[in-house]
């Protein structure tokens, strides 16, 4: 069975395209789906006491109560604590630290490496961005702030020496991959009975750009290669 740790971005993006039953589905097909208690009480219990958020609160607590999210009784306080201090010391605008991970963030990423999962769900840049390519960061702050960034190599270094070598996936990656398992073929049946390729086209790239627009980081570059090997499954 493939463990994957999930983070509350990824969970909203698919909840607010009605694509939280792939959850249901890729569990059936034997992935598990671990919630740090950060994340939990992020979208659930804060999202309860939210105006805003609260009946998205309310669909997803039933797949807690299903089971198909499990949440962590991991203890992981002491090594959240210092990944935060890795992250948030590791990169400065005019001598001043930069918090550029949060908290529950943080907690996917510690728990995956302490129970050795297969992977993370994240839709967040920065937490991609710092396990897969984090020299790529200073980049894109220096762009967003337009204000010169300074690295403190060492804290940088600590942090991926620790977490360089956890897989990442995203919202996009797995409904992809559910796509490839035959689970829209209902939809596939629906909407394209006569199977054209790019009817089925039309399919994979509106589910995949609705993600991207509810917040995923993907690409257009990467919607279109996934359209173009999906399409032909």
């Amino acid at each position: 069975m493939a463990v994957i740790i999930v983070d509350s971005s990824t969970i909203i993006s698919c909840a607010m395209n009605c694509l939280m039953w792939v959850f249901d589905e890729l569990s059936k097909k034997g992935i598990q789906f671990i919630v740090p208690k950060g994340v939990k009480k992020e979208i659930i219990d804060s999202g309860l006491h939210s105006k805003k958020f609260k009946y998205e609160a309310i669909r997803v607590s039933r797949y807690f109560s299903k089971g198909i999210f499990k949440e962590s009784e991991e203890e992981i306080k002491k090594e959240t604590s210092e990944m935060l201090r890795y992250a948030n010391s590791s990169f400065y605008i005019k001598h001043n630290p930069m918090r550029i991970l949060q908290k529950a963030d943080a907690e996917v990423a510690v728990l995956a490496k302490k129970i050795k999962a297969d992977a993370i769900a994240t839709d967040e840049k920065t937490l991609r961005l710092l396990v897969e390519a984090p020299d790529s960061i200073k980049k894109i702050l220096e762009k967003k702030f337009n204000s010169k960034v300074e690295v403190n190599e060492k804290e940088l270094y600590n942090f991926n020496k620790e977490f360089k070598n956890i897989p990442v996936v995203r919202s996009v990656d797995l409904i992809a991959l559910a796509y490839s398992m035959g689970i829209f073929e209902d939809t596939v049946k629906r909407f394209c009975p006569n199977r054209n390729r790019q009817c089925k086209m039309e399919i994979i790239d509106g589910l995949l750009y609705s993600l991207r627009f509810s917040g995923c980081a993907v690409s257009f570059k990467e919607i279109e290669d996934y359209v173009n090997i999906l399409a032909n499954k």
